[in-house]
C-alpha cells in the first residue's frame, strides 16, 4: 500500500488514514491516537506489508516518529519505505531516531532511453508485442523515462485495448491515449 500526505499533516491524521488503508474503513472520529496506534498495531500484527510512504518530505518529526514506532513493535510485521522528492533526505536525517534504522537511501533516476523497450515488455502485457520504434516514441512523447508517467499511460492504454478488443499497443491506441492524456508530456 502506498500513502501520501497533505504538507505537514497531523499524527492523527496518518494514524487514521494508515488505518483506512489497511481496513478500508475509517476510524470513528472520536476515537483518539491511541486507541488508533493500538488498532494499527493489530492490523499490522498480521500478514507482511510493505507500507510505502510517498512525499515523505511532508511528514513532521511526531508523524515520523508514529511510524517507527509503530515499525519497531514486537508484534507488527511490515517494511517500510519512504519514498519523497525534494527535502526528503533533509528532513528524514534529521531524525535522530531514524539514523540506525535507515538501510539505504536510493536516488532515483530517469531509466536510460536504450533500457525502456525491455522494461515495458515486462511491466504489462499490452507491450509485450510491440515494437522498439513504437515504445520509445511514448517514452519520448510520454514516459520521458519517468515510471510514473509510464504508469499513466498504461492505465489509459489498457483501458483503450480493452474497449476495442485488443490485447497489445498500437499507433491508434497510442494516438487514443495522448488525446485522453492531454496531448502528451513534451
Amino acid at each position: 500500500m502506498t500513502l501520501a500526505f497533505p504538507s505537514r499533516p497531523s499524527m492523527r491524521l496518518v494514524a487514521d488514514e494508515l488505518l483506512k488503508a489497511l481496513t478500508g474503513a475509517a476510524a470513528p472520529r472520536s476515537r483518539n491516537r491511541f486507541y488508533l496506534t493500538a488498532a494499527l498495531v493489530e492490523e499490522l500484527s498480521g500478514p507482511q506489508r510493505l507500507v510505502v510512504i510517498d512525499e515523505a518530505q511532508r511528514l513532521n518529526g511526531d508523524c515520523i516518529e508514529l511510524l517507527r514506532h509503530l515499525h519497531d513493535h514486537p508484534d507488527t510485521r511490515f517494511a517500510l519505505l519512504y519514498v519523497g522528492g525534494d527535502g526528503c533526505w533533509e528532513v528524514l536525517s534529521r531524525e535522530p531516531m531514524l539514523a540506525s534504522r535507515v538501510f539505504r537511501r536510493l536516488p532515483f533516476k530517469k531509466l536510460p532511453r536504450d533500457q525502456v523497450p525491455a522494461l515495458m515488455r515486462t511491466y504489462h502485457a499490452i507491450y509485450a508485442p510491440a515494437a522498439d520504434e513504437l515504445l520509445l516514441e511514448v517514452d519520448d512523447g510520454y514516459g520521458h523515462g519517468t515510471l510514473r508517467n509510464w504508469a499513466a499511460f498504461t492505465q489509459t492504454a489498457a483501458m483503450l485495448c480493452a474497449e476495442s478488443g485488443r490485447d497489445q499497443l498500437d499507433a491508434d491506441v497510442v494516438a487514443n491515449a495522448y488525446a485522453l492524456l492531454g496531448g502528451g508530456l513534451n
